[in-house]
C-alpha cells in the first residue's frame, strides 16, 4: 500500500511534452485520458485511467487500470504511431462502460490513413 501511494503521488510535469500535454505523473504512473473528446454532459467515470504508455521504433503501447471499471488492460500495436493505441484505449473504455450498463460517447472516431498523415474523423 505504501508503494502504491508513492506511485500515485501525482504532480504536474513542468518540462517538455508533459508540460504541454498537462500530464500529472507519479512514480511510473500517470493519469491518462482515454476520451478523445469530452463536454459537460459526458459521463467522465470511464474517461480517465491510471497507467503508462510508450513508443519506440515500430511499436506503441498503453497500459492502465480503470478504478471505475475495476479492470486492467494492455494495448500494444506494431506501429510507432500512438494514434492507434489511443483510439483502442478510447473504444475499450466505452466498451467497459457499456458492459456495466452505462452509455458514454468519448469521440473515439476512426483512424484514417493516407500516405502523408494519419488522423481521426
Amino acid at each position: 500500500e505504501e508503494s502504491l501511494a508513492f506511485m500515485r503521488d501525482y504532480k504536474p510535469m513542468t518540462t517538455g511534452w508533459g508540460r504541454l500535454a498537462q500530464i500529472h505523473y507519479g512514480a511510473g504512473l500517470m493519469i491518462n485520458r482515454a476520451a478523445l473528446s469530452l463536454d459537460k454532459t459526458t459521463n467522465w467515470d470511464y474517461a480517465y485511467f491510471e497507467g503508462h504508455g510508450g513508443e519506440t521504433y515500430g511499436f506503441s503501447s498503453t497500459q492502465g487500470f480503470s478504478s471505475k471499471a475495476q479492470a486492467a488492460f494492455s494495448i500494444v500495436t506494431n506501429t510507432d504511431n500512438g494514434t492507434y493505441s489511443a483510439v483502442a484505449a478510447c473504444r475499450m473504455m466505452v466498451a467497459l462502460a457499456e458492459t456495466r450498463g452505462d452509455q458514454v460517447d468519448y469521440g473515439c472516431g476512426k483512424v484514417v490513413i493516407n500516405p502523408f498523415e494519419t488522423f481521426l474523423v
